[in-house]
């Protein structure tokens, strides 16, 4: 699999290469998956009683689209062509139904968002255009563009939930470009001025809606008003994946290696690496309940999961297959 880039050309976006191509919203009282805990709470059911979710039945796990932590679970989220796959205490679980392909996947502190398409037999609209799911995906908020968009790049603050999107073909509300939005609704295109023609990913901050981050085979570039405006955060070597955290961020470069940069003095730490051939980095991924715990997805379908900052690393899934 080939690393993908789109290029950005003054307010034109053109994508290089690409990967792939349930109900309606379901009401709350139809979401089985939720139980009351106390008056204006609620909380998940644990995976072994879900009604969606059940052991994963095919040791292979590829055409990966995203990695995250939704809800603040602890639970490894995977969306897959095939539909999201969890890692959880050790033990792996599928989607049984609602088996969509979330393209642009981000986890956020009460769910995900996500665009794509639907699964088979699904009546959800194609594409899936911009969706919300508090509950593993087993209901969907449909938040606009049904039908319209499928936004492959797309990045959302973990707490603020605050939105960028690349928007690659003109639909209702915008043109070709990146635009921001705080509640879905209303959209404001982003200048992008500093930025290289290149683009390979974005990310936003957790919390600071206004600081978000662009990889490109040039550098990392970072904005802190809104993509308004960029600088160069690293020398001139390709940096293919980046995820922020409070007060640190991790970026991926060309020879396969992970780097930790504090926001606030600069400084930055290598970490070490998996021993074996590692292929290019196209997902990071930490634990927002633990730093320590960080995962990469490779685009040879490698998975691979450290919970001491890199000191040891654990393989989950190697060429696509399961590690048991």
């Amino acid at each position: 699999m080939k690393m993908k880039w789109f290029t950005l050309i003054g307010t034109t976006i053109l994508l290089i290469s690409a990967g792939c191509q349930n109900d309606k919203e379901a009401k709350p009282e139809d979401n089985t998956e939720v139980v009351q805990v106390e008056e204006g709470e609620e909380k998940l059911v644990s995976l072994k009683e879900s009604s969606l979710y059940g052991e994963l039945q095919n040791e292979k796990i590829d055409h990966v689209h995203g990695i995250g932590y939704p809800g603040n679970r602890n639970e490894l989220m995977i969306a897959t062509h095939n539909g999201p796959i969890i890692n959880f205490e050790g033990f792996w679980y599928e989607a049984k139904d609602n088996k969509n392909d979330y393209m642009g996947f981000n986890d956020v502190s009460d769910g995900f968002y996500s665009s794509g398409h639907p699964g088979e037999g699904s009546d959800l609209p194609n594409p899936l255009g911009l969706i919300k799911s508090m509950d593993r995906g087993k209901t969907i908020e449909e938040l606009g563009f049904q039908g319209e968009s499928d936004f492959h790049y797309l990045t959302v603050g973990y707490e603020s939930h605050a939105i960028y999107a690349v928007n690659q073909m003109e639909n209702s509300k915008m043109g070709t470009g990146v635009y921001y939005s705080e509640d879905a609704k209303e959209w404001e295109k982003v200048q992008l001025n500093g930025t290289p023609n290149q683009v390979s990913g974005i990310a936003t901050h957790p919390t600071d809606s206004n600081v978000v981050a662009i990889t490109s085979p040039l550098g990392l570039f970072v904005s802190n008003d809104k993509g308004n405006s960029f600088d160069r955060l690293t020398e001139e070597i390709s940096v293919s994946s980046v995820t922020f955290m409070e007060d640190q961020l991790v970026y991926a470069i060309e020879n396969k290696k992970l780097v930790i940069q504090n926001l606030k003095n600069g400084n930055e730490t290598e970490l070490s690496m998996p021993e074996g051939d590692l292929e290019t980095i196209d997902y990071i991924a930490v634990n927002p309940q633990d730093e320590k715990e960080i995962v990469f997805h490779s685009v040879g379908e490698s998975i691979y999961q450290t919970s001491d900052r890199g000191e040891s690393w654990n393989a989950l899934v190697k060429d696509g297959e399961i590690i048991e």
